[in-house]
């Protein structure tokens, strides 16, 4: 199992601030070129996104069996945000 994590900051949909936050992604077998991953996940935070939806979407670009928690900072809220496999 593989444990990686970063912060990422992203637009919020809902009122003009960002949101800081940070996401670890636990993989069951090898991690994909993290590299490349990064550049996916910076291109995720371009444009306003929910908090479910970035997770989701970093999901989405993950093999089968990751597991994604992102955890943020948004207005007076800390929010945790789980995609299980």
């Amino acid at each position: 199992m593989i444990t990686v994590t970063r912060p990422v900051l992203k637009r919020c949909p809902f009122k003009d601030e960002q949101d800081a936050g940070e996401l670890a992604i636990v993989l069951p077998e090898n991690a994909p070129e993290l590299h490349a991953l990064a550049e996916a996940i910076d291109a995720l935070c371009h444009e306003p996104v929910t908090h479910e939806d970035f997770t989701r979407s970093v999901r989405d670009l993950l093999p089968p069996g990751a597991h994604v928690t992102t955890r943020w900072h948004t207005g007076p809220w800390s929010v945790e945000v789980t995609e299980d496999p």
